[in-house]
């Protein structure tokens, strides 16, 4: 999968890996007190996420406000984009 950015005058702008179109900037967020987390399989509700088979941090946990990353969107194909 190889990412493709078309400069413009204004700023960069990122085409979908997978279709080719043009992928739209914006935010990828939770629930208030979530952090996202990417594993290799979704561990249970009373287990300790950080001893899931694969583990990676991706935010880190803010109480009592919405955690957000930086990401890009391919509404054509349903892809998301981000880096961690």
């Amino acid at each position: 999968m190889e990412l493709r950015y078309v400069q413009s005058e204004k700023e960069s702008i990122m085409k979908c890996p997978n279709c080719g179109k043009e992928m739209r900037d914006g935010y990828l967020f939770c629930s208030k007190d979530g952090a996202f987390s990417f594993a290799n399989e979704v561990p249970g509700v009373f287990e300790n996420a950080k001893n899931a088979d694969g583990f990676v941090k991706i935010t880190e946990l803010k109480p009592s406000h919405r955690t957000h990353i930086k990401a890009a969107i391919c509404e054509a194909c349903r892809k998301v984009v981000l880096d961690y």
